[in-house]
């Protein structure tokens, strides 16, 4: 708020501020302008591609498992609906994209405070997101503002601030406040456990293809 307060004076000042405001919002929760911001050929595969909250075919637990995964309208729809996930004690995650099991995008999560971690298995060939979440989460009541990137975070979660202040694309509007994180980043409260250390190395094994870093090489 303070940004645009400085940046537009004067009588635009309102009016520019409901503008950003609503942006945002369309970029939040619009799934046709989420497609809308694909390149012409993405957006005709989604078109193609069938509708539904969970693949009737899928096996497996939803979202838990590359044959089950959440089917979502594209990578900016990926990133809306994993940043609308909380776990049922309230907890909000953050994420970065790992890789790929086929056509099958891999997510790393773990929660605010540091306290659980996941993988997630994220369909994005579809025309819109799934309604329903995996087990273990609900969708927050709150804005859900982007908590987590498409790339590949070399420290995740540590670089969060780091990566969130390089994204110069419009998505960068919609991204939590630094405030959010900022002081379990500091705490150093993120800690992989062993078990989830096992898992990562298992799902990485499957994997066909990785997510590069900013630097061009994968982690």
């Amino acid at each position: 708020m303070g940004f645009l307060s400085n940046v537009f004076g004067g009588d635009k000042q309102e009016d520019a501020l409901k503008e950003a405001f609503t942006l945002i919002k369309r970029i939040l929760e619009d799934e046709s302008f989420q497609i809308e911001l694909m390149p012409p050929a993405m957006r005709e595969i989604l078109a193609s591609r069938p509708s539904f909250d969970q693949d009737p075919n899928g096996s497996g637990p939803f979202g838990l498992s590359e044959t089950n995964p959440i089917p979502v309208n594209g990578p900016v729809g990926e990133l809306a609906y994993l940043s609308k996930l909380e776990t049922q004690r309230g907890e909000r995650i953050l994420f970065h994209r790992i890789g790929a099991i086929n056509t099958i995008d891999v997510f790393e999560a773990v929660t605010f405070s540091g306290s659980e971690w996941f993988i997630l298995f994220v369909d994005q060939y579809h025309p819109r997101k799934s309604r329903i979440t995996p087990n273990g989460f609900r969708f927050t009541q709150e804005i859900g503002q982007f908590s987590g990137f498409h790339n590949n975070c070399p420290r995740f979660p540590f670089d969060f601030v780091q990566m969130k202040q390089a994204d110069s694309t419009l998505l960068s509007l919609a991204y939590i406040p630094i405030s959010r994180v900022a002081q379990q980043i500091d705490g150093r409260v993120y800690q992989r456990p062993l078990s989830h250390k096992v898992k990562l190395d298992l799902v990485r094994r499957k994997m066909t293809s990785v997510t590069l870093q900013k630097d061009g090489t994968s982690n």
